[in-house]
């Protein structure tokens, strides 16, 4: 289809020249052929007329007859003629100001249709964006239906009903799962709150182990003393020292005791008798230490947190108790993929 550009100022003007105008310019020169004809009555000759001959009265009414008729004949037609030009200028002037009526239509409708053509590109790219997520869609969808097409038609895999009950059986059973959970974590936590408390009372009982223990050194220091001062005399007085005062590590008799001016310390519960007991043997058998070791050993004992002596508890688990030795408990974390928290003891 052939695109029609804007003309040139000088092929304009052509144009303009070569157009037809018979109908716009035949009012206009009927007039200035009329008025400008040497033939006119308007128009003044370049010299006189030739004076006509001698006639009657007759013959000159009859000719001022025949030139009122002419003026009055050349008058209509100069009407007629100005009423055609008039006409003619006012058609002029009605196609001006329809053309440019025309004109303003013409923009707007160029504005409307520059407008629509750019929304109509922004529609073709946003549509082309969909059409290809479309596809992609489709393409998608169609490899679903493939793999569907393959699950379906496959005779190992049970029918859809069943396998919706199996998911709700899942379902359900996930549920009672957290809610076993939630429970196991509750009871870890009590658990958890009983091993402190145990833990806080065996560090209690290892407070009443140590002042007891204090008391028994106590009396064996002043025993040796005791002893001391009956060797000396013993030694001025020309006598052999018994062997019981020579050896510091075997345990004071009860007579000593009484004679050195202790009594003996007043009954604990069960399981601090036993412990006390056992521990008093083992500090007799272990050999003479001073007391002054004795006690920072002891107040070193005291700085152990539970955690430390927890782990101390745990590592000593598996080691042979010596003779009055307390009995030593150790509760271990049950793991995460046990179905039931247990405590684990283990008495030794």
């Amino acid at each position: 289809m052939s695109s029609f550009q804007p003309l040139d100022p000088r092929e304009e003007d052509e144009l303009h020249r070569t157009r037809l105008l018979n109908v716009e310019e035949k009012p206009f020169k009927r007039i200035t052929k009329r008025l400008l004809t040497p033939g006119s009555l308007v128009s003044t000759p370049s010299k006189l007329p030739t004076p006509p001959p001698d006639a009657t009265e007759e013959s000159a009414e009859i000719e001022r007859q025949n030139q009122l008729e002419e003026r009055r004949q050349f008058r209509e037609d100069v009407l007629l003629d100005f009423a055609a030009f008039d006409s003619s200028m006012a058609r002029i002037q009605f196609l001006y100001n329809s053309n440019e009526r025309e004109r303003e239509r013409y923009k707007a409708d160029k504005q409307r249709i520059l407008d629509t053509a750019q929304e109509v590109r922004n529609n073709t790219a946003h549509l082309r964006v969909q059409l290809e997520e479309a596809k992609k869609t489709l393409a998608q969808r169609k490899k679903f239906d493939e793999l569907t097409e393959k699950i379906t038609n496959n005779k190992l895999l049970r029918p859809r009903s069943d396998q919706e009950i199996n998911l709700r059986k899942l379902e359900e059973e996930c549920r009672e799962l957290e809610r076993e959970s939630a429970t196991y974590g509750e009871t870890w936590k009590e658990r958890r709150e009983q091993f402190g408390r145990i833990v806080e009372e065996g560090m209690q009982l290892r407070r009443l182990i140590r002042d007891e223990k204090e008391e028994v050194e106590r009396r064996e220091g002043m025993d040796d003393q005791d002893e001391d001062g009956e060797v000396g005399e013993g030694s001025g007085g020309g006598q052999t020292p018994k062997p019981a005062s020579m050896s510091r590590n075997a345990t004071p008799a009860p007579e000593s005791q009484s004679q050195g001016g202790l009594e003996p310390s007043k009954p604990h519960p069960l399981a601090t008798e036993a412990l006390s007991r056992g521990g008093s043997r083992a500090t007799s058998r272990a050999g003479s230490v001073g007391p002054e070791r004795r006690r920072e050993a002891s107040v070193a004992g005291d700085d152990v947190t539970p955690s430390e002596h927890t782990a101390k508890v745990s590592e000593t688990v598996d080691t042979p108790m010596a003779d009055g030795e307390a009995p030593r408990v150790t509760v271990d974390e049950p793991s995460p993929d046990e179905g039931e928290a247990e405590d684990k003891m283990d008495t030794t």
